[in-house]
């Protein structure tokens, strides 16, 4: 048996998950074909771009290690101590507050990209997010979307290091209520939206189960976006959208306005 040959394969494999991992920066949990979308892996972005986002998801790496690992280690035991028992939430779901949604204020520094437009606080409780698309190029960073969060990279940061190893997963109910001021059922323009939080068990600066919103017939209007938590402390909360087709949209650029609201018997950050 050639042991030089397996050791170089076992360390070629090796370095390939590494790779893997710098790359990754916030991107979906792929569920199947229809959701293979990821933005550094996307076939029509220009190599510049690519490559730019590449140095930023490195540098994030470099600069954040230290807290990424911190924030995926397991809780050290403590001693048995008697006395009142702890608390336990009555939802192992996460979700955000009118007051947590009004406080994200963080997205990609790329001035081209989507852009949240403004906010306000609407009967639910929830909040409405206008949203501006400044092109629907396939590709782009304005048809790619964007994470609006609070976060650690950016802005306050007014969620971020909240202790919630309490919860298994963090969800939001997401409602596309119109686009370029119009919600007629014949629209047939989607979005793909989801609940961001991070960082992920993997090392990633966040991500998002996808989910898919749209105005046709009223059909998929509402959704709750839910996706599994995998960190003890938060770096990065809040919600994502991009284009589903970007073909059907405005080329010339597109407002819409997202409502996002808490879910049911679901628990706010502490």
């Amino acid at each position: 048996m050639n042991y030089r040959l397996i050791i170089g394969l076992l360390l070629f494999a090796v370095i390939g998950i590494v790779a893997a991992v710098f790359v990754g920066g916030c991107g979906p949990v792929l569920t199947g074909p229809k959701y293979d979308y990821t933005f550094l892996t996307d076939p029509k972005l220009p190599p510049d771009e690519r490559q730019t986002e590449w140095q930023k998801m490195k540098k994030w790496r470099s600069a954040h290690a230290e807290w990424i690992e911190n924030a995926l280690a397991p809780s050290p035991k403590k001693p048995v101590m008697v006395g009142k028992p702890a608390q336990i939430p009555p939802s192992r779901i996460l979700t955000l507050s009118e007051q947590q949604l009004l406080s994200l204020d963080w997205h990609s520094p790329n001035r081209t990209g989507a852009r949240v437009k403004g906010k306000r606080v609407v009967a639910g409780p929830g909040v409405e997010f206008d949203i501006y698309f400044s092109s629907n190029s396939p590709g782009s960073s304005a048809a790619g979307g964007l994470n609006f969060v609070s976060s650690g990279e950016g802005g306050r940061g007014t969620l971020v290091g909240a202790d919630i190893r309490s919860y298994e997963a963090f969800a939001l109910k997401l409602t596309l209520v119109s686009i370029n001021g119009q919600s007629e059922p014949e629209l047939k323009q989607k979005l793909v939206a989801g609940a961001v939080i991070g960082p992920t068990g993997t090392g990633q600066l966040c991500s998002y189960k996808p989910v898919t919103l749209g105005l046709a017939a009223r059909r998929g209007g509402t959704v709750i976006a839910k996706t599994s938590v995998s960190t003890g402390k938060i770096y990065q909360i809040g919600f994502h959208v991009h284009m589903l087709n970007p073909q059907d949209w405005d080329r010339s650029g597109s407002m819409m306005t997202l409502r996002v609201e808490p879910v049911e018997d679901g628990g706010a950050v502490p």
